[in-house]
């Protein structure tokens, strides 16, 4: 009985010391790995976010890899009948994340916000302002490996961050629905890649 006792201690130990591993989804192409979930801080407290979907921005016919890219969403979303549109809409807490897999000049960086957006909108007089200053944090050249993350919350706004130094924050939650157009737009940058970021919605 004594060494029945002494082995379940044993095992108990040794599955206490092995590291919890957490659950990851993977951009196939690049083989990136992102959390399936993370946890974010807001005016609120912690707020925990689901991946919606990993993606891989392409270029050109030779498919030049430009970024990866991940989406979360809040516990609770609800796509509806129009994913996209729900997503980019959504007042709630949320977040994209994109690393860079190339160089390439500032004017190009901030050309495929804003080339976009106006594509998405007829009049841009609600977040104009908002969009200048949101532009102006991207100050030089993008470099291979650069990490750029959006983050959404109601209380606080969107705060940008380039490589963990906050650039700025902007309340306008209309700016916020601007941005995600880019990617979950009606007219979004990459058709195909918009399907890849809402693919994990509603699993």
């Amino acid at each position: 009985m004594a060494k029945i006792v002494k082995f379940s201690v044993l095992m108990i130990l040794a599955l206490l010391l092995v590291p919890m591993v957490a659950s990851a989804v993977v951009e196939e192409k690049t083989e990136t790995e992102y959390p399936d979930e993370i946890t974010v801080e807001t005016k609120a407290g912690s707020a925990t976010l689901k991946v919606t979907g990993v993606g891989l921005r392409e270029k050109t016919f030779m498919k030049v890899d430009v970024y990866t890219i991940v989406s979360y969403v809040g516990e609770g979303f609800t796509p509806g009948e129009d994913p996209g549109k729900a997503l980019r809409e959504l007042d709630a807490p949320k977040r994209i994340r994109m690393d860079l897999r190339r160089g390439f000049s500032r004017e190009k960086l901030v050309n495929s916000f804003t080339e976009v957006i106006d594509e998405n909108y007829d009049d841009t007089s609600a977040f104009a302002a908002d969009l200048e200053t949101f532009l102006a944090y991207f100050d030089r050249d993008a470099e291979e490996g650069d990490e750029i993350i959006f983050d959404y919350c109601p209380a606080t706004g969107l705060t940008t961050s380039l490589n963990s130094e906050v650039k700025g924050i902007i309340v306008n939650a209309d700016f916020a629905t601007a941005l995600w157009t880019v990617w979950f737009g009606e007219d979004p940058a990459d058709d195909g890649l918009k399907e890849k970021l809402l693919a994990a919605v509603g699993s």
